[in-house]
């Protein structure tokens, strides 16, 4: 979910003539001492970077784990320090599992990458019949349906009640907003969607294939596939910076633990430890065998989910301010894949309400690093996602810190300004064209639902107030703004609040559009996508 700037050189060549085709480097083996560096550099980092709670980091090196690490608390002003047990969600690098699981049936012949996914879920539905009837497995994964970057994420996020059956059944009503398989935007439902297809097909739901074919053979004891499971198990507590005029600046705070991501799980419901993780890095690594020749996948499926399915991003290669920018990166089966330093890196993001993680392999060197934090995207975050892997080459001749603090001081401003555009009211404040009660009424939107507006008070006192219905979290109050587009207060201040501009016709109101008031806020607060109407 998290949007970076990248770099690939070899990335060309590996879509050509296919992974196996490509040498491997002869690299001097130093097991251990990236381990030590990556160690070092996480320190540096955290101490440069105060405000940042906790962080976890895993390091595999040439198929063995060097290191499994926490740093900072699990809750800031608390006493508990992160461990190497120490759970935290992982938010979309879930999707790997995923593609691992439907890895494995193809191999058992139970289903093919490239069948329609109607054979598997025949209630299977897209807006455009034609993409329904060409969609298959693979493109469940691939980010290049045609729908809009993060359609639909509102059925999974934040803490909604959409079954998996509903998420699914929404998918009919999401506009194509692009060309099918002509371009990349990315999804969650569509994943949501290929967890149907492996339940479906085994008759069991997507986290008890995950616990029986991944976690249990390879010992992920602490790891759970969703987070309703976690129980007494050590975790770390979200946190987001918290401030005016929005999220994204402030003083870091502790945000309430999402729990019931279970709907969307096969998009991202995996709670990991650092110790846990480095043992999925080596299976990967090992293209599907452990150290220990335990083997969950063929070598041919590794490398399936690592072959380039998608253009993704491209530029004219490294710069100066970032010399890890890839001149060009695609997406693959649950995996992005492009170059870092003219070596082939396979990596993903992840991102949920108070928690971002990277996981970055070197497949040439069998290395890896995870980094998982307990706060959204920060300057800790983006010096190990970028200095981690360099120090597994044994570099450190970019200043990934210093680097980062410019990031920040410029984001910030920028933050500043564009939310200060987005707070000043371009008709000057105008009162709303109808009395307020007017307003009042059920609203639906085909893929979300109900959202209800009512009215509380009485006289001078009268007051909206705006409930997404299937969405216990984004309830609050309604204000005004500029004329007949008003301003959503959520009781919940953790949540993006959003615009409501209603539609009026004949004196009457008809429905209404949204949009979020933070133009930082996450794609997946994708409000947007609605479409009012009052019934």
């Amino acid at each position: 979910m998290i949007a970076t700037t990248r770099r690939a050189a070899l990335l060309s060549a590996f879509a050509t003539v296919g992974a196996a085709a490509l040498a491997r480097p002869a690299f001097a083996r130093q097991t251990g001492k990236a381990g030590a560096a990556v160690d070092q550099f996480a320190q540096e980092v955290m101490a440069a970077f105060p405000d940042e709670p906790g962080l976890g980091i895993t390091v595999v090196e040439d198929g063995e784990i060097t290191l499994a690490k926490g740093y900072g608390v699990r809750r800031l002003g608390g006493p508990d320090r992160v461990t190497d047990s120490t759970l935290f969600g992982v938010a979309s690098n879930t999707k790997a599992f995923t593609a691992a699981a439907l890895a494995m049936l193809v191999e058992e012949g139970r289903l093919a990458w490239d069948d329609p996914v109607t054979k598997y879920l025949p209630a299977f539905e897209m807006s455009d019949p034609i993409v329904t009837r060409l969609m298959t497995v693979r493109d469940l994964l691939c980010h290049r349906s045609g729908l809009t970057l993060g359609a639909g994420d509102l059925m999974i996020w934040p803490n909604p009640t959409h079954t998996r059956a509903d998420i699914v059944a929404g998918l009919k009503y999401l506009p194509i907003g692009g060309q099918f398989r002509g371009g990349y935007a990315y999804d969650n439902v569509l994943y949501v969607a290929a967890g149907e297809v492996i339940a479906a097909l085994t008759g069991a739901p997507w986290e008890v294939f995950i616990q029986k074919r991944i976690l249990d053979p390879l010992k992920m004891t602490d790891s759970v596939p969703l987070p309703s499971l976690i129980g007494n198990r050590p975790r770390a507590e979200p946190h987001a910076r918290m401030g005016p005029p929005v999220r994204g600046l402030g003083p870091q705070t502790v945000l309430p633990f999402d729990g019931s991501f279970d709907s969307a799980g096969a998009a991202g419901g995996l709670n990991a430890s650092p110790r846990d993780i480095g043992k999925w890095m080596q299976v990967q690594l090992g293209l599907g065998t452990t150290p220990g020749g335990v083997r969950l996948w063929t070598e041919a499926s590794g490398r399936e989910m690592w072959k380039p399915q998608t253009i993704t991003a491209w530029s004219d290669g490294p710069i100066a301010d970032n010399p890890v920018r890839a001149s060009l990166q695609a997406y693959a089966l649950g995996w992005f894949v492009n170059d870092h330093r003219g070596e082939k890196i396979v990596w993903h993001t992840g991102g949920l309400a108070g928690f971002i993680s990277y996981t970055g392999l070197l497949p040439g060197r069998k290395s890896g690093i995870m980094v998982m934090t307990n706060a959204e995207e920060t300057p800790v975050f983006r010096s190990l996602r970028y200095g981690g892997p360099d120090r597994l080459q044994g570099r450190s001749d970019f200043d990934w810190i210093a680097s980062s603090k410019k990031v920040q001081a410029e984001s910030e401003a920028k933050l500043v300004k564009d939310a200060a555009e987005a707070m000043t009211p371009k008709g000057g404040g105008a009162p709303p064209t109808l009395p307020l009660a007017a307003y009042a009424g059920t609203y639906r939107d085909p893929w979300y639902g109900a959202v209800t507006v009512s009215v509380a008070g009485k006289g001078k006192k009268t007051s909206l107030k705006i409930a997404f219905d299937k969405t216990p979290a984004l309830k609050g109050a309604l204000e005004t703004f500029d004329g007949d587009t008003f301003k959503t207060r959520f009781d919940d201040r953790s949540q993006e609040d959003a615009f409501v501009v209603f539609s009026v016709k004949d004196g009457a109101v008809t429905g209404a559009t949204m949009r979020a008031v933070s133009p930082l806020a996450d794609f997946s607060y994708d409000y947007q996508d609605l479409k009012l109407v009052k019934i």
